[in-house]
């Protein structure tokens, strides 16, 4: 079932390149809602050491380009360019443990503002 591998996949529970073959390997039919929580611990894991930039860039690309993920309500602008910000950081800015704790405080931050239109801006480098 594709609900299972693309649940592990949004959740990070494995290894990147796996959870993706098992997606592939099951097809799609079932729609995930990615929300904030999954963003934050992804990106938490970076910040605190656990996973290396180079896995979040993996494991974003796998979100962002797999058309059964839907976005949590509210916050489609925010989850959408956290995705794009993270799975190229060529076009954004180097995927760091800094850039992981800027997105924690923004995503946390958008509880507050919830559907408020309020989106992130990078600082200039």
């Amino acid at each position: 079932m594709v609900g299972g591998a693309l649940e592990d996949l949004v959740h990070w529970r494995g290894e990147t390149a796996r959870l993706v073959r098992a997606v592939r390997r099951d097809g799609g039919t079932t729609t995930v809602t990615f929300t904030r929580a999954h963003a934050a611990a992804a990106a938490a894991r970076v910040a605190d050491g656990t996973a290396s930039p180079r896995e979040l860039v993996d494991w974003a690309q796998a979100v962002h380009f797999e058309e059964w993920v839907d976005f949590e309500a509210g916050h489609e602008d925010l989850l959408t360019q956290f995705l794009f910000e993270i799975s190229t950081p060529e076009l954004c800015e180097p995927v760091t443990a800094e850039l992981c704790r800027r997105w924690l405080g923004d995503l946390r931050a958008s509880s507050a503002h919830r559907a408020s239109g309020a989106t992130r801006t990078n600082p200039a480098p």
